[in-house]
This record gives structure tokens, C-alpha cells and sequence, in this order.
């Protein structure tokens, strides 16, 4: 092993830190026996050889003395070897799309030939990997560990899907060790969505669907079904062949999950293993992997319920049986998943959640904090349908805190709770939220909280906020108490406008970073704001330019149309000028508040609307229920509000309250809107996956507009 690695001048090669002179230290660190040295050697690969994914000339070199140890019977620790190897060939990257540090030509052509011989070089060793994968007998290489690498990296770097396919089917019929059966089964999913169409893909789907069955007939039938192998086969069959699916998959799935919680298991269906303790920061991810995995009893079956969620997509009738089945389950591990799961699916699934919302909500009845701070934080989220989990949520905040909830409270498991409840605008939260505001930290979201609430409610809330903005005031402290004005405006206070005003009037810089604030409380109050109409008429006349819509729609809620000519002056500033996104955004909005009373502003909204570019996006919308609202005219809205609905996401729920207002003369929009309304993902589920949450909120608020619409239009 290793012949020939002193002969190369490694010194006159480079890895990311400098001279490759330490490479064969590095190579001959892999083939320690002791498996500290291997993850220093393997940790120093990584961060140097192969540097976030870089390639270099040492890189290229090591490929055939990787190679070396991968056949080296008996060494320990090959199948991070193969892992390393997988990376630096690359799996089909384009270094068009990739970035690189020189905009020198020949430099960036060598360096894509770079990457080309890197790629060829581990694309020769795939042989030798089909050989070692080939071995009819477990017991002639017993390293697990290899295994479980190489079926996945045979499907990425060997070149007849034929042989790969063979080698797998192989390999089922004698594995003894689960996860090496989990990564067949994962390869022969990987094999059918690479080579799609082919006939070895068509074959790999085909055993797939044998192994979903515990107990079938196919190749490692016999001890398939204990080692998760119908769970992972639902999974690929979900990625390559939907199609395939049995209509038993919730139950299947559920069955193996049954059977994985029973086990008490290390995190691969065997002994937990002895790890070593290096100070590298592969070791500080393994241990930080191996410290969330041992919270589930098998986290295996839990990975793969992930998966499946992900690979199941649109299937949402699957997803919420599966979802379900998981937040009953009695393992702390499985429900820790389920909730995270439950937060990412729920708000950007449309379907049956009423069940899956009460079950969340039941996680707020258990005695371990970290199940109820992680449930509550979801269920804010879900606020818009949460209403199945609002009596475990007042049970759980009615209990009490487990001390004073002082500046820190939202990060406890009584404070998570109390927000959720919140959201929902249950008044059941209030008494929580008066010892909160006594002396705890404002919640950014208490206005719209507020706002959700029912008038008694408020009124219960509302000498608290007063009282706390009044100390806020005399005590000078008003720089960072927006939250607290806009919350005690949303309650109707009538504190609340003279510190708006006097905010404003306030010399000097010293509260600019609330004056915003300010001028959306006054907006809230309405007519109730009436003292600040001289104060709001300055400002939108000759106020800093970033303040002047915000003070003319303050003024139009104060001083309504008798403050029409002010109010339309500031916003056709802005619509005729330079100043776009936000600014512009604001004007648009506001103009759809006036309704007919911004008719006036008509020319510069046709202006706009024959002018794209200039009004896009996520402004279309508004810009299409300005149009509609201040002009009336249902020939020309239609086209215009139809555009917004397919220019951006955001808009739908606008433009569907702008046809539902139409009443039937919004007919045609009526595919539209049964397209939509037909939808299993919510308007603005962009695809996102992991602790990616959307605002269902808005979705619903579609769903319902969407729906009006439609009765409307008789359709």
C-alpha cells in the first residue's frame, strides 16, 4: 500500500492552506488502526485536500492511493473513504455554475480540467467498488461500514447501470447488517431516477415494489422488514415511481415504525458504537448527529419518515395519515420529528388538518418542556387553524409559568404556549399577556394579536398598555417602545396619540427609529387620532420623503375624505416619481383604501399598468386593486387584476377580496379561482424543505376570498 507516494513532489502541489507537503501524513492517517488518528486524517482531507468541496492537483494525486485503502481488506474506516472519494469526483458538477476566484481565462481552463481529470480518475476505480459490492458473502468483508457506502457511490461513478443493478440485487438476497440493506434500497432509487426509462431503472423499480411488503417474496425478504427495508422502499418508489405506490402505504409505513420504536437500538438497528473524541470538526457534526439521533429510539425509521414526507410531495391525504400516526406515537424521539414535520407540511399543505392540529396541541400536555416550547412555537404559526389546539394551549398557560415571566419569557415552554394562543386571539391569553407586559419584553406580533381579539378581550388588555407606555414615556424611554404603541393603538388607547404625536414633534434624531411606529399607531386609531391631523398634514407636505405616505395614510384614517387633497398630493409624489418597492408599494395600498376617493390618481395607475417594469412583482397586486377600487370599472380591472394573480404569488389573496367585491361580474376568473381553490399546496409554498414555515394565515385568507368569489359567481 502506498507504493510509490514518496516518489511524487507533493511540495510543489497546493491544497487551501499551502503547500501539499503533509498529504502523505494525511493518506497514511487513513490507515491507522486507531480510529482517532483516521478522523484527524480524514477531518484534514476535508479541510485541506478537499477543501469545501475544491479540487486541486494533491486532490487528483490522492485519487489512486484512496483507491489503495478502499481495497485493502481488513482496514477500518473504508467507507469514508469512499465517501471522500464520491466527493472529489464531483457527481456531474458544472464548473460554468460554480464559482472560482479568478476571472483569468486560462486559469479558469485549467482549473475545469482540473475537474475533469478528478472525475475520470474516480470514474477508473468503479470497477474495483462493483467488485467489492459483488462479494456473495457478507462474512468475507465484514466492514459494515463499506457496505453502506458503496452502493450509493457505484450508482454515481460506475457507467453500466446493468452491472450496478445486478450487484444490488445481489447484494439484498445475503446483507445482514439493516443499514447496508436501507442503502441498497436507497441506491435502487437512486439507480431508476438517474437512469429513468432505461430498463435498469424499470427492473430497480420492480424489486422496489417487491420490498415493500414485510414479509414478501422478494430478494432480502427474510429480513427485510426489521430492518426498515419496506419503509425505505416506499420512499424511493415516492421519488421514482409515484405511480408504484400501494394504497397501503400510510399503514406500511406506520407498521414499521410500530416495529422500529419496540427496539431499543443504537442508531442504525445495532449497539449504539463507541466513538472517538477529536477536537475536529467532523467530530463535532458526528457527535452533534449522534446526540439528536439518540433521542429517538430508532432514528432510522424517523430519517426515513422525513424522507418519505418529502418524497410524497402532493400526496397529502398519505402525508396527514402518516402525520397523525407519528404525533400519537409513544416515543419521546419520533414526536420530536413529527412536530418539526408537522410545522413544515401544515403550513404549506392544504387538506384534513383539524386532527393534525388537535394531536400538536395534545403535545402540549407533556411534563417535558422542550416537547411544549417546540409544539407552541408551531402552533403560532398555525394560528389561522390552529382553533382544534386552543383548549391544550389554555390549559397549558392557564397552569402557570414555572417562575416570573420576566425579558426572556417568550423562550420558554409556558412562553411558547402563550404566544400560540395568542395568535389565535383567544382571550384566554390575556391574563398571561398583562403579567407579560407588567415588566416582560413586548412581542413585535402583540398588535396583530390584538387585532384577532374580541372587544372585551381588548378592554382587559388595555390599562396595562397605557400604563406601561405611560412609564415609557415619563422615563424617556420611547426609542425602542414601538411594539408597546403600536399594540396600545391596535387597543384603541387614547394614550397612545398623544405619545405618537409627541414622538413626532420630538427635536433631533433621538426617536427617528420610532417615528415609523408612531405614524402606523395613528393610522390604527383612526378617527380617534384627531389631535394629530396638523402634525400628519405637515409631514405629508413637507415631511422626510421616506415618511410621507406613512403620514398621509395616518392623515386619511384620521381626518378621512376631508383630508383628500393632502393625502392625494403625497401619494401621486410617489407614484409619479422615481421611488419604487416599498415606498411605492405603500401608495398603492393606500390608494386601494380611498376607493373612489383616489379617482384623481387614475391616470398615474394606467400609467403604471402600461408600464410594467416599472410596478411588477409583488406590487402588481396592489397596483390591480387600486385600479379596481378607485376606478370602478370592471372592463378594465379584470385583465389587470387576472396579470397581478400570475405575476407573483403574493398577490392572490388581494386580487381574489377584488373579484369577490365584483360579485358576479368577476365571472371570468372564476378558472382561476377553481384552479386554486383545487390546489393541494398553499399559494405560497415555494418549495422549500426543512425548517422552511409559511404564512397559512394568508392561504386561508385566500381560500375564503377565493370561495366568496366563486358563490358570487354562482360557479
Amino acid at each position: 500500500m502506498f507504493t510509490g507516494i514518496d516518489g511524487i513532489d507533493w511540495a510543489s502541489m497546493s491544497h487551501a492552506y499551502g503547500a501539499a507537503d503533509d498529504v502523505p501524513a494525511l493518506l497514511r492517517g487513513l490507515a491507522s488502526p486507531d480510529a482517532e488518528e483516521r478522523e484527524s486524517a480524514l477531518d484534514g482531507m476535508y479541510g485541506a485536500v478537499h477543501h469545501q468541496g475544491d479540487v486541486y492537483d494533491c486532490t487528483v494525486a490522492c485519487v489512486p492511493f484512496l483507491f489503495e485503502l478502499v481495497a485493502t481488506d481488513g482496514l477500518p474506516g473504508r467507507g469514508e473513504v469512499v465517501e471522500l472519494l464520491c466527493g472529489i469526483h464531483g457527481d456531474g458538477r458544472d464548473p460554468e455554475t460554480m464559482d472560482f476566484w479568478s476571472d483569468d481565462e486560462e486559469e479558469y481552463a485549467a482549473w475545469a480540467a482540473l475537474l475533469a481529470r478528478a472525475e475520470s480518475k474516480v470514474r477508473a476505480g468503479a470497477g474495483m467498488l462493483l467488485g467489492l459490492l459483488a462479494r456473495a458473502d457478507a462474512s468475507s468483508d465484514p466492514d459494515a461500514g463499506l457496505r453502506r457506502a458503496l452502493p450509493k457511490a457505484l450508482v454515481r461513478l460506475h457507467d453500466d447501470p446493468e452491472a450496478v443493478l445486478a450487484a444490488l440485487r445481489g447484494r439484498l438476497a445475503v446483507e445482514d447488517d439493516p443499514a447496508a440493506l436501507r442503502a441498497v434500497v436507497a441506491a435502487l432509487g437512486e439507480l431508476a431516477v438517474r437512469r429513468a426509462r432505461s430498463a435498469a431503472a424499470l427492473a430497480a423499480v420492480d424489486v422496489l415494489t417487491t420490498l415493500v411488503a414485510p414479509g414478501g417474496s422478494g430478494p432480502g425478504a427474510g429480513n427485510a422488514a426489521g430492518a426498515g427495508v419496506p419503509l425505505a422502499a416506499l420512499v424511493q418508489l415516492a421519488r421514482c415511481a409515484p405511480d408504484r405506490l400501494p394504497g397501503t402505504t400510510a399503514a406500511v409505513a406506520s407498521e414499521v415504525m410500530r416495529r422500529a420504536r419496540e427496539e431499543d437500538a443504537g442508531p442504525d438497528g445495532t449497539a449504539w458504537p463507541a466513538t472517538p473524541e477529536t477536537p475536529t470538526l467532523l467530530g463535532h457534526l458526528r457527535r452533534l448527529r449522534a446526540s439528536h439521533r439518540r433521542t429517538a429510539r430508532a432514528p432510522w425509521a424517523t430519517e426515513l419518515l422525513t424522507r418519505l414526507h418529502e418524497a410524497l410531495d402532493d400526496r397529502v391525504a398519505e402525508r396527514f395519515a402518516l402525520l397523525e400516526d407519528q404525533l400519537r406515537s409513544p416515543d419521546w424521539g419520533q414526536r420530536r420529528e413529527a412536530i418539526d414535520t408537522a410545522g413544515q407540511f401544515l403550513t404549506g399543505w392544504r387538506g384534513p388538518h383539524e386532527e393534525s392540529v388537535r394531536l400538536l396541541g395534545e403535545q402540549l400536555r407533556e411534563a417535558d418542556p422542550r416537547i411544549v416550547r417546540w409544539a407552541g412555537a408551531e402552533l403560532a404559526w398555525l394560528y389561522a387553524i390552529g382553533g382544534p389546539a386552543a383548549d391544550a394551549l389554555a390549559d397549558r398557560v392557564t397552569a402557570g409559568p414555572a417562575f416570573a415571566p420576566q425579558h426572556p419569557w417568550a423562550e420558554t415552554s409556558y412562553g411558547s404556549a402563550l404566544r400560540a394562543l395568542a395568535a389565535q386571539g383567544d382571550g384566554r391569553a390575556v391574563p398571561g399577556l398583562v403579567e407579560v407586559l407588567r415588566a416582560g419584553k413586548v412581542p413585535e406580533e402583540l398588535e396583530a394579536w390584538i387585532g384577532r381579539m374580541d372587544p372585551a378581550a381588548v378592554r382587559r388588555l388595555t390599562p396595562v398598555l397605557e400604563a406601561r407606555l405611560t412609564r415609557s414615556a415619563a422615563a424617556g424611554r420611547l426609542r425602542g417602545a414601538g411594539n408597546l404603541l403600536r399594540a396600545a393603538a391596535a387597543a384603541g388607547s387614547a394614550r397612545a396619540t398623544g405619545v405618537a404625536v409627541g414622538i413626532l414633534r420630538a427635536p433631533g434624531d433621538a426617536l427617528r427609529p420610532v417615528r415609523p411606529d408612531a405614524l402606523r399607531a395613528l393610522a390604527r386609531l383612526g378617527a380617534e387620532a384627531g389631535e394629530a391631523i396638523p402634525v400628519l398634514r405637515e409631514l405629508t407636505g413637507s415631511g422626510p420623503a421616506h415618511e410621507r405616505v406613512l403620514a398621509a395614510a395616518a392623515l386619511w384614517s384620521a381626518g378621512g375624505p376631508d383630508e383628500s387633497a393632502a393625502v392625494l398630493r403625497a401619494v401621486s409624489g410617489v407614484l409619479t416619481g422615481e421611488q419604487r418597492g416599498t415606498r411605492r408599494y405603500q401608495a398603492l395600498e393606500l390608494t386601494g383604501r380611498m376607493g373612489p376617493e383616489a379617482a384623481a390618481l387614475l391616470p398615474e395607475l394606467r400609467r403604471l399598468v402600461a408600464a410594467p417594469e416599472e410596478c411588477g412583482g409583488w406590487s402588481a397586486g396592489s397596483l390591480a386593486v387600486a385600479l379596481w377600487r378607485a376606478g370602478g370599472d370592471v372592463a378594465e380591472s379584470l385583465p389587470v387584476l387576472a396579470w397581478a394573480w400570475g405575476e407573483h404569488y403574493d398577490n392572490r389573496p388581494a386580487v381574489a377580496g377584488a373579484w369577490a367585491e365584483m360579485g358576479a361580474a368577476a365571472a371570468p376568473a372564476v378558472p382561476l379561482l377553481r384552479r386554486e381553490i383545487a390546489a393541494v399546496r398553499r399559494h405560497n409554498n415555494t418549495g422549500g424543505t426543512g425548517r422552511m414555515r409559511y404564512h397559512c394565515a394568508d392561504d386561508e385568507l385566500l381560500l375564503a376570498r377565493a370561495r366568496t368569489a366563486l358563490e358570487a359567481c354562482g360557479a
